[in-house]
């Protein structure tokens, strides 16, 4: 069984790594002047990622 710690680590690793495959897939879709669907107040938008 692993300690709290343990679990608060491997939570902020996952998270540290959700915020970088994020970070690049924004770059990405810049880079390609793509859009990006995203959900805002419950609508789903598409939004251009120049925008962002």
């Amino acid at each position: 069984m692993e300690t709290p710690d343990k679990q608060e680590d491997i939570a902020k690793k996952v998270m540290d790594g959700f915020r970088l495959a994020h970070k690049r897939l924004v770059e990405k879709a810049k880079r390609e002047d793509d859009t990006l669907v995203i959900e805002r107040d419950g609508k789903i938008l598409h939004v251009r990622a120049r925008d962002l």
